[in-house]
């Protein structure tokens, strides 16, 4: 319930131009980054076959957890409005 600014479509647009890239290089570096923890996740834990995951089934209360959990994360997302001119 706090007032949030919110920067036109014009203002963003231009800001982007001139951060040249930065925001995808981060990105990208993000992906690589998340991908690097995960793999030393892997060999840390002594490289342990992961072959029985790629058909795995969850069980009927994994299932039924999960859509609580979306339930709930949905029920915190934050609406947010739409630029008042158009994004062409």
């Amino acid at each position: 319930k706090q007032p949030v600014r919110v920067y036109s479509f014009d203002f963003s647009r231009r800001y982007h131009a001139r951060l040249d890239g930065m925001v995808e290089r981060q990105m990208r570096a993000s992906i690589k980054m998340i991908g690097d923890l995960w793999f030393t996740a892997w060999v840390d834990a002594g490289q342990p076959d992961l072959q029985h995951l790629v058909d795995y089934q969850p069980t009927p209360e994994e299932t039924n957890r999960r859509q609580e959990e979306l339930i709930q994360w949905r029920q915190r997302l934050y609406s947010t409005r739409d630029h008042e001119h158009s994004h062409n």
